[in-house]
């Protein structure tokens, strides 16, 4: 009963260390601030958290990562018994399992590593173990037990693989950038901006010909004084200027045909 009580503990403790996590890298996603974990490059969360994997169905990543250690917090009051083992085990695996799959996005796609995305997957890996050690002293971990839970878990992982990809554009949009280049179109972004990002891989390669301005110290050639001066309150911005006057404005992500017709360009170019 003492070990019981112990691997109850440990887990609480595991899921309330991920619980806030998960917690601080959702306000940093929505509210875009810099965060503590912005080592690098290679090692940064605000690369990640900002990405076009950041997000499932427009919902961030962190999102599920609360309502998972939000569930095992939960259950450790209202579930008794063996059953709190069994369940929290194959649940964890379950969830462990598309975790994973964003590893690998980390690493060969993105190319940068959220160190406090990892630190929560290896709480989950804790929580798996503890769960699984005091499970199997009173049921066998089988093959059949574990598989279609290991199924599931991949088929989720395929279904996000192509709902991410999917928002990246095959078409090539140079036409349509060239016309807003022409029209007077200047882009106002931020490096550290989800929606910008979501932008942009609405354009495709094409978004890079674009005029911009980066509004973010931390960005590429930032120009935050311009942004001021221009009371850019929230990107992306456009802004239709004619000899630095501006003459019409649109907030926001703009779908293609959106953007298009603002500019009084065609979609199809």
């Amino acid at each position: 009963m003492e070990r019981i009580k112990i691997s109850r503990a440990l887990i609480a403790l595991f899921a309330l260390a991920g619980l806030g996590i998960m917690l601080y890298l959702t306000v940093i996603h929505y509210t875009q601030d810099r965060s503590f974990c912005d080592i690098s490059q290679e090692f940064s969360c605000d690369v990640v958290t900002t990405s076009v994997y950041s997000e499932i169905f427009g919902l961030p990543i962190s999102i599920l990562g609360l309502l998972y250690f939000s569930w095992i917090l939960f259950s450790i009051f209202y579930i008794k018994g063996d059953n709190f083992f069994r369940t929290n085990f194959l649940i964890t695996l379950f969830v462990l399992i598309p975790s994973l799959y964003f590893s690998l996005i980390e690493i060969f796609v993105i190319k940068s590593i959220c160190v406090l995305c990892e630190t929560s997957k290896a709480l989950m890996a804790a929580i798996l173990f503890i769960a699984a050690f005091d499970m199997r002293r009173r049921e066998k971990i089988t093959f059949r037990l574990v598989m279609p839970v290991i199924i599931a878990g991949l088929a989720v992982s395929f279904i996000t693989y192509f709902a991410q990809t999917g928002t990246v554009v095959k078409k090539d949009y140079g036409e349509l950038v060239q016309c807003l280049n022409e029209k007077g179109v200047i882009y106002y972004k931020s490096v550290r901006c989800s929606s910008c990002r979501r932008q942009e891989a609405l354009l495709g390669e094409a978004y890079k010909e674009l005029n911009s301005v980066e509004c973010h110290p931390d960005g590429e050639n930032p120009n935050p004084e311009l942004c001021l001066a221009k009371n850019i309150s929230k990107t992306p911005t456009f802004l239709i200027e004619e000899n630095g006057r501006e003459i019409k404005r649109a907030e926001g992500i703009q779908q293609i045909k959106n953007l298009a017709l603002f500019a009084g360009c065609s979609a199809s170019e």
